[in-house]
């Protein structure tokens, strides 16, 4: 469980980090979630700041969570 939650906190890092700067850089259309969605227009550098607030919240939270790690002895 712990390292989907990890995961997934890395994926909203990336999409919102990569976002921005592909959108500071003036970047052309690429795979950054931001760009295909017409209701974030005119609002993406504000929707990837969320982004990268919302991964690292996940990725804090996912510190608490049990993990499946094994521990050695």
């Amino acid at each position: 469980m712990k390292e989907i939650i990890s995961g997934l906190s890395l994926l909203f890092l990336i999409q919102g980090v990569g976002g921005l700067i592909n959108y500071l850089t003036n970047g052309g259309k690429s795979w950054f979630l931001v760009n295909y969605i017409d209701a974030f227009q005119g609002l993406e550098i504000v929707i990837n700041i969320v982004f990268i607030i919302v991964g690292g919240g996940i990725g804090l939270a996912s510190r608490k969570v049990a993990g499946t790690t094994k521990k050695e002895s």
